[in-house]
């Protein structure tokens, strides 16, 4: 009975957990980018700005995506023509979400709560837009502090290529919108004009569809844990008990003369 009723705690802990939400560690952002990996935005980082996955901040695990000014972006997927990705309908969509923080030392010449910006990549008809985040259109100035993990909402407004900044939506209203726009990637990165000086960091970058949810997670190479002394002495107690119970329960053979 004991057996069952561990059997079936095992099996509700199965059906709780969502099936379709994914976390995929990213470890480097350097080269081009590819459908399934995340790389350097062609023709960005071009003015000095760097961004890569360092432990200078952890967030979920040892580390997070570092990037310091001028016009730094790092992206999944790729937009133009040659090699073009398709990551499915935008009408699938219904959010994208990220942690941002601003770094302490962080400078620039627009705003102390300047804050990176994340992009939806989509291709609307013939035509390359980009769904965009930032924290200026989403409350974020004078509301946000140094040295602390911010994480915004499904319901933040994103704007448009070519549209009013100050009009923004949801990505869940724009995907009802642009109904035969498609995906071609994600993106997160630091604006022109930033300087130098800036500094910001970045991680759990969470596209959602009726799928599911993917996270993609800023993180360095995993390190294998070494238990503790306490826990290996646990281990063996343990291994010690199983196998006097082996024992005792180990059957009798009967001799018949």
């Amino acid at each position: 009975m004991k057996r069952l009723h561990l059997l079936a705690g095992a099996a509700f802990v199965m059906l709780a957990t969502p099936a379709s939400a994914a976390t995929v560690i990213v470890n480097s952002v350097a080269g081009l980018p590819g459908s399934t990996t995340w790389g350097t935005y062609p023709g960005e980082n071009s003015n000095g700005g760097t961004a890569v996955v360092s432990g200078t901040v952890g967030r979920s695990g040892n580390g997070s995506l570092e990037m310091r000014g001028d016009r730094t972006r790092s992206q999944l997927g790729i937009q133009f023509t040659i090699g073009r990705t398709n990551l499915g309908a935008l009408s699938d969509v219904s959010a994208l979400t990220f942690d941002w923080r601003i770094a302490a030392d962080s400078v620039n010449p627009y705003n102390v709560d300047y804050t990176p910006a994340l992009r939806l990549l989509i291709l609307d008809g013939s035509v390359r837009k980009e769904l965009i985040w930032e924290g200026v259109y989403n409350g974020t100035y004078g509301n946000t502090a140094r040295d602390t993990w911010y994480t915004s909402s499904a319901n933040d407004k994103f704007y448009i290529t070519g549209g009013n900044e100050n009009q923004g939506q949801t990505i869940a209203s724009w995907a009802s919108q642009l109904s035969g726009a498609r995906v071609l990637g994600v993106s997160v990165g630091v604006g022109s004009g930033t300087s130098l000086a800036y500094h910001t960091f970045a991680d759990n970058v969470t596209l959602t569809t009726k799928a599911g949810s993917t996270t993609y997670n800023f993180d360095l190479a995993a390190t294998p844990a070494v238990p503790e002394p306490a826990t290996w002495a646990m281990m063996l107690l343990g291994f010690g008990m199983v196998g006097a119970a082996c024992r005792r329960r180990k059957p009798h053979t009967a001799a018949f003369g």
